[in-house]
C-alpha cells in the first residue's frame, strides 16, 4: 500500500498543479499556421499531407474549439471581448492550390474557420502552383468558412522589409486592387518601424509575424496588433505534440 501512494501522490500532485496552471493562467489564443498541402509524398517540412492535416482538424472539431475569425483575435487583443479557453486561428500562407484542393474540404467537413493569406502577384494565374482569380471567387462561393488576407503582392521575399515605407506603400496600394483587408502576414514573418509605418497609414489593423524565436509562441491580450505571432504546423509533428502546442505551449 505505501509503495503505491509512493507512486500516486506525486502523479496526483502533478496534475493538481498543471490543471491550476491551465485554468488560471491568463488567456492566451494560439495561432497556428500550415503553408502547402500534398496528398502523400512530402519534399519538405513545410509540406503537410492530407492524413495529418485531416488528423489535426478533426481533434479539433471532437473537442470543441472554437475556430477564430481574423476579427476575434483584434477583438481579444484590444479586451473588448472575451474567447473561450479552446480557441484557436487557422492560418494558411501563399495562397498554394493545395490549400483550395485539400485543406478547404477537409475545414468544411468539420465546420472550422481558417484565414488564407494570400500573395497577390499570383492572381493572373501565371503560377500554375498558387491560386488564381478564379480560385479566389470559388473560396468566396464554396467556402465561406475561409477568410482572405493580405500577405503583400510583390514582396514575398526574405529582404523585403529593408524595402523604404513609399515602397511598400506601393505594394500594398496594388495589393488592395485585389484585395482590400485590414489584416496583413508579413512574408516570412520580417518586418521593419517602417514596414509597420506603412501598413498603420494604409488601414491596417493587424499584422502577423512568423518565427524565429519568440514569435513561435501564443497570442496574448497585451500584444502589439503590428506583431502578431504565430505557431509553425511543419511536417511530421506527432499528435501529441500538436495538442501540446494547443494547450501548453507557451
Amino acid at each position: 500500500m505505501k509503495k503505491y501512494l509512493i507512486v500516486l501522490i506525486p502523479i496526483v500532485i502533478i496534475i493538481t498543479v498543471l490543471t491550476t496552471v491551465y485554468f488560471f493562467s491568463p488567456r492566451k489564443i494560439p495561432v497556428i499556421t500550415y503553408h502547402d498541402f500534398v496528398y502523400q509524398n512530402k519534399e519538405n517540412n513545410m509540406q503537410i499531407s492530407k492524413k495529418e492535416f485531416e488528423e489535426e482538424m478533426k481533434y479539433l472539431h471532437n473537442h470543441h474549439y472554437k475556430t477564430l475569425k481574423l476579427k476575434d483575435i483584434e477583438c481579444f487583443i484590444k479586451n473588448k471581448c472575451k474567447l473561450p479557453r479552446k480557441s484557436v486561428l487557422i492560418t494558411m500562407d501563399d495562397g498554394w492550390k493545395s490549400e483550395l484542393e485539400i485543406a478547404a474540404p477537409i475545414l468544411k467537413k468539420y465546420n472550422l474557420n481558417a484565414t488564407i493569406f494570400y500573395v497577390g502577384e499570383n492572381y493572373d494565374g501565371k503560377n500554375e502552383n498558387f491560386m488564381d482569380k478564379a480560385d479566389l471567387e470559388l473560396i468566396k462561393e464554396k467556402y465561406p468558412n475561409i477568410e482572405l488576407a493580405s500577405h503583400s503582392y510583390q514582396l514575398h521575399y526574405e529582404d523585403a522589409y529593408k524595402l523604404g515605407k513609399e515602397e511598400i506603400k506601393k505594394d500594398i496600394d496594388s495589393m488592395k486592387k485585389i484585395l482590400n483587408s485590414k489584416y496583413y502576414a508579413y512574408p516570412y514573418g520580417k518586418y521593419s518601424k517602417e514596414y509597420i509605418k506603412a501598413l498603420k497609414e494604409k488601414g491596417y489593423s493587424l499584422a502577423f509575424t512568423f518565427g524565429p524565436d519568440k514569435a513561435h509562441r501564443k497570442v496574448n491580450k497585451k500584444e502589439d496588433p503590428y506583431l502578431i505571432p504565430r505557431l509553425n504546423m511543419s511536417s511530421g509533428i506527432p499528435m501529441w505534440k500538436f495538442i501540446l502546442r494547443l494547450n501548453w505551449y507557451r
